[in-house]
């Protein structure tokens, strides 16, 4: 007696939508992909942004520090009289929206201020001659913070050398 035949009607149907389901699937994963590379790209973009502010911050103090005319009896602990805090927002705001300003954890906040006095400067002839100011190198040291549109934000910290002089 021979065997009936099955009836394979319908099967061709049913692999092509188990097929169609999977790279359904695949295209859904890819597209996660995607997104998140995009939202890890715009993070990036944002700190970039913030760094940059921050250092927009340093660049600023520094130019106050080269500007500000200080008294030759300036010691060690002494802030300058301006800081990043005298600004107002809109001038411490770049084009592309971040803006710099003083960091909030840094002792002496926004300020710029001494923390000790060096060797001779090379590039003055100095007298060393009694009551004739000497000219040292100061060290002075800054801090900044940057903060992009999204929220993110950097904090620099940052040294400098001024050629300054002194009371002998």
């Amino acid at each position: 007696m021979p065997t009936p035949k099955r009836s394979e009607n319908g099967s061709a149907l049913l692999v092509a939508m188990f097929m169609m389901v999977m790279m359904g699937m695949i295209g859904l994963a890819s597209l996660e992909t995607v997104m998140r590379d995009r939202q890890v790209a715009g993070y990036s973009n944002q700190a970039q942004s913030a760094l940059f502010a921050a250092d927009a911050g340093i660049a600023d103090s520094l130019d106050m520090l080269r500007t500000e005319i200080t008294g030759a009896a300036i010691g060690a602990g002494d802030c300058l009289t301006t800081s990043l805090a005298d600004k107002t927002l809109a001038a411490r705001t770049l084009p592309n929206g971040s803006h710099y300003e003083p960091n909030p954890d840094a002792p002496d906040s926004g300020k710029i201020c001494m923390l000790a006095a060096a060797q001779p400067c090379a590039e003055l002839d100095a007298s060393i001659e009694m009551g004739q100011p000497i000219y040292l190198y100061s060290v002075w040291n800054t801090h900044a913070q940057g903060v992009a549109p999204g929220g993110a934000n950097t904090r620099i910290y940052a040294t400098a050398e001024r050629c300054h002089a002194f009371n002998n």
